[in-house]
């Protein structure tokens, strides 16, 4: 009879812990992390918290480097190519590649950090306008006009994200 108990008892942790890896590897398809060294830098070089960047990237492109969307934008961090430019040149990134993710990542950084200074530090304020344009943000904020619905879903996936991404702390 004690061995019929060890043995469901060592059935029942062996399933849990079965349990317990398809939850990770679940958890790891759904919100992957990588590019954590690159995230890192230039998270650090312009005030940001990794996870928030994380979950920035997470919204806009799954993580998927060559993601190009419908109105155009491109890499990581979904940035039009106007705005990469600019970044890019203000950056100082010689041969800049919106694909490559180191480049798309710090300027991408550079970005969200500039809609947080011109928002005040509001991260819903510059998220909305990091999505939707900063022109729309100001109207948005003004009450000239109703938030669009991507946007507010864009936001709302954003702080799911990065709840989970300030979880794993890498």
């Amino acid at each position: 009879m004690l061995m019929k108990k060890i043995k469901l008892v060592s059935i029942t942790a062996g399933l849990l812990a079965l349990g317990a890896i398809v939850a990770a590897l679940t958890v790891t398809a759904v919100f992957p992390n990588k590019y954590s060294t690159e995230i890192g830098a230039a998270a650090n070089e312009f005030g940001l918290n990794p996870a928030f960047v994380k979950s920035v990237v997470w919204a806009e492109s799954k993580f998927d480097k060559t993601a190009l969307s419908n109105k155009g934008a491109q890499g990581l961090m979904q940035l039009m190519p106007a705005t990469f430019d600019e970044c890019a040149t203000a950056l100082g990134i010689k041969n800049a590649d919106p694909f490559e993710p180191e480049h798309n990542i710090r300027c991408g950084c550079y970005y969200l950090s500039l809609m947080l200074e011109k928002f005040d530090d509001d991260k819903t304020a510059a998220l909305a306008a990091y999505n939707a344009g900063e022109a729309n943000a100001k109207k948005f904020l003004a009450g000239e006009a109703e938030i669009f619905a991507e946007t507010r879903g864009y936001i709302e996936a954003v702080n799911k994200a990065e709840w989970f991404y300030s979880l794993i702390r890498n």
